[in-house]
């Protein structure tokens, strides 16, 4: 069904500049040790997007994009689009929002304090806590049973089980939930003007263990375990979950991670044929960059399986109707941007 409100709202956005910053794989600045660069199967898609949507990429690393900053030497930018991540300082992964604040340019797809937030774990788990939403409790570091985490590395680097004695020091120590991992993107609609969440995604190993856990190999590998769309979330779970993002002063698309307390699959089938609820379900994470890939992403399964009926898709066929293309990184590109241009105009 196409909105013809949205539809207008959309015809604005085309001739835009976007800058497209990237770390560069190369560069051996002190404050830019990464774990991880997103390389061609993560920028080609936002390439598209921009074009797909008639506007005008403007693509440069961090470095050269902070350069021209201080040097007043950038042209005309309209949004900034934030693909520096895989930082292992968490101040340096926010250096491009924090220089875009300070240039009042739209900083896709958030800014410094939601990063810092959402990637330090134990600030995470307190925020999460504090909205009533069950999180692991704290166990001594030196406890095998427990799991690791670091504070600020994603693609679940570092994450293992017991005391970590490598490269990784500063993390979080957690009781270990038997169970299942559950992943869930959410998405700004610029229908209602809140973010929704998509489709829950389950990650299940091959196995029968529910000891197991989506680790940095599994990450690597894309093997020994499936993935299945989750059972509807209960009212409540929902409202925890926005209630959480808006917390984090998250406004465009982000992804939120959590574990399904159970002993097995069986117990899992048994709890999933009702809508899920806050009780069974422990928050990990809250991923404010989460990656965007064309193929393997969890974001990308549940885009793939939205309910036809929602309000998601009602945007995504409006979106379609303009630019006949509804791939999920021109729905994200053209959500946050229309997220970032109606806050302003609430100013």
């Amino acid at each position: 069904m196409i909105n013809e409100t949205l539809l207008g709202e959309l015809r604005h956005l085309q001739g835009k500049t976007i800058a497209v910053v990237y770390i560069y794989e190369n560069e051996n600045a002190a404050g830019f040790g990464h774990y991880h660069v997103w390389k061609s199967d993560v920028i080609s898609g936002w390439l598209k997007a921009i074009q797909a949507i008639h506007c005008q990429p403007y693509i440069l690393d961090v470095r050269t994009f902070v350069e021209k900053a201080v040097n007043r030497s950038l042209p005309s930018i309209d949004y900034v689009l934030n693909l520096n991540c895989g930082s292992e300082n968490l101040s340096a992964m926010g250096l491009v929002p924090s220089v875009c604040s300070f240039l009042d340019i739209p900083c896709i797809p958030c800014s410094t304090g939601s990063i810092i937030a959402g990637e330090d774990k134990y600030i995470a788990n307190l925020i999460a806590l504090a909205r009533g939403m069950n999180t692991p409790k704290e166990v001594n570091a030196d406890d095998p049973s427990g799991i690791y985490r670091p504070l600020n590395c994603g693609s679940s680097v570092g994450v293992r089980r017991g005391v970590c004695n490598g490269r990784y020091r500063e993390g979080t120590y957690q009781e270990f939930i038997t169970g299942y991992d559950l992943t869930t993107p959410l998405i700004y609609s610029p229908v209602s003007e809140e973010m929704l969440l998509m489709p829950g995604v389950l990650i299940l190993p091959k196995s029968e263990d529910p000891e197991w856990f989506y680790g940095e190999v599994e990450n690597k590998t894309e093997s020994g375990f499936y993935k299945q769309i989750a059972p509807p979330f209960s009212i409540e779970l929902q409202q925890l979950y926005r209630d959480i993002v808006r917390a984090f002063a998250i406004k465009t698309y982000c992804r939120i991670d959590a574990r399904i307390k159970c002993d097995n699959k069986k117990q899992l089938k048994e709890m999933l044929d009702e809508p899920l609820a806050p009780k069974n379900v422990y928050f990990l994470e809250v991923n404010p960059m989460p990656s965007i890939r064309t193929f393997n992403n969890d974001f990308l399964y549940s885009y793939n399986n939205l309910p036809p009926d929602g309000e998601i898709c009602q945007v995504i066929d409006t979106i379609g109707s303009l630019w006949q293309d509804t791939s999920l990184n021109t729905v994200l590109l053209v959500c946050s941007m229309l997220s970032e241009f109606k806050a302003r105009c609430r100013k």
